[in-house]
């Protein structure tokens, strides 16, 4: 039995069934919903032979219909039944004593419940997208709404708040890539869980264009596992006439979309939390590889950060103030290797994104060393790139120490 606690839900059968009820009673009156629950459980899933999973079902459900207003006595006096026959208690009796003692303590507080005056009828609602948005291909335009909220993403791409203030109102655009299900009821197969997929563009606009060259919109960079232009959200339309979209046309879709797992919740929208963050963060972004030029403190910042993100697990277990002996230790070592290799007639190498350094590396003849990233940045991609550019600089054939436990370097290196 997949149980991690002794409540009525506590287990894998109630979590899979929890999500089949509200699409089941939606669709049906009780009786005829539980004949279909009952029905569909006996052939597809257990029945009374294996008695664990069947208590699990029974109970689950008589709790789900106690709480919304509609439990039948017949779905009543089957769970109360079970109880005081202590039908399925032989696995928790298996377990332990005391485990037997904790289920017995919550199914006698269960039965009181199910004998006691039920809730008002409450209507069944879904948690999910239940229509698809648009048409693939549609390109639309929707409103930047930023007034009153706070940027988020500094993390990502530094930005002040009147920066981010400044531009409510302003509109971006995005197409529909697909808006498939990413569920359906195995009992009612007819209701889906949609998501919108769509591809972000680059660019903020003051109003609506009124015309587009659809080839020449350049995607957005969005940082997820890698840089992506397409997100996932919520298929409601309620968000997108909140910001008052705009459909521009219909392009046909890029064949070369990407997989994403970024998402971006419009439902979710906070002053601390917003998807106006997320979707500025990903807009006017550029790789750009250069020698650096940047100031000191700012390369001792970015060294210290990726060191300690490092060396964390080797030093969280020392006292704090010995915590900062050794980053701080560790910090002017890699500052004096930098200067080191600079003096030998190095070059400080770096990458710029989304307005910042996110990585350096030296180069000495044909040696590559002090490579370091900042710890939101640690991507193969920004890696790639960096490696790339140091060829560039350097001889054909380049070298640089990995530590054995490294493996991700280990294998990127060896794919140059």
């Amino acid at each position: 039995m997949g149980a991690w606690s002794e409540s009525i839900t506590g287990n894998d059968a109630a979590e899979d069934l929890l999500l089949e009820y509200p699409a089941v009673f939606l669709k049906y009156e009780p009786e005829e919903a539980v004949s279909k629950i009952d029905s569909y459980v006996r052939e597809n899933e257990f029945d009374e032979s294996d008695p664990e999973e069947w208590c699990n079902y029974v109970y689950s459900l008589a709790d789900y219909m106690w709480k919304k207003g509609i439990l039948t006595e017949e779905i009543k006096q089957r769970a109360i039944q079970m109880i005081d026959s202590g039908f399925g208690l032989d696995i928790w009796a298996e377990s332990s004593e005391k485990m037997l003692k904790a289920r017995k303590k919550v199914l006698t507080k269960f039965r009181e419940k199910l004998l006691s005056p039920m809730p008002l009828k409450k209507k069944i609602r879904l948690d999910i997208n239940q229509k698809r948005i648009f048409e693939n291909g549609d390109v639309i335009a929707i409103q930047l709404q930023t007034a009153g909220k706070n940027y988020s993403m500094n993390h990502e791409k530094p930005m002040s708040d009147e920066e981010f203030h400044a531009l409510d109102g302003k509109y971006i655009l995005m197409q529909l890539i697909d808006c498939p299900s990413s569920w359906s009821s195995s009992i009612v197969p007819e209701i889906k869980d949609y998501w919108a997929y769509f591809r972000l563009f680059d660019g903020i606009y003051d109003s609506v264009p009124k015309k587009i060259n659809y080839d020449d919109l350049k995607p957005a960079k969005f940082h997820c596992n890698g840089i992506v232009s397409c997100f996932k959200c919520e298929s409601k339309m309620i968000y997108f006439k909140r910001r008052k979209y705009q459909l521009i046309g219909n392009a046909p879709v890029s064949a070369e979309s990407e997989e994403s797992n970024k998402l971006i919740f419009f439902g979710c929208d906070y002053p601390n939390d917003n998807p106006d963050s997320a979707i500025i963060a990903a807009i006017g972004n550029k790789i750009v590889c250069s020698e650096y030029n940047g100031i000191d403190e700012y390369l001792r910042e970015l060294c210290r950060s990726a060191n300690k993100h490092e060396k964390y697990l080797c030093y969280d277990r020392l006292p704090k103030d010995e915590q900062e002996k050794r980053y701080k230790e560790d910090e002017d070592r890699i500052i004096r290797n930098i200067e080191s290799s600079i003096n030998n007639g190095g070059k400080l190498l770096s990458i710029q994104y989304a307005n910042q350094t996110i990585e350096i590396a030296t180069i000495t003849d044909n040696r590559i060393d002090n490579l370091y990233s900042k710890p939101a940045f640690k991507d193969d991609l920004f890696v790639h790139c960096m490696f790339r550019y140091a060829l560039s600089h350097g001889k054909q054939k380049m070298y640089i120490d990995v530590p054995k436990t490294n493996r991700r370097l280990i294998r990127i290196c060896r794919e140059f």
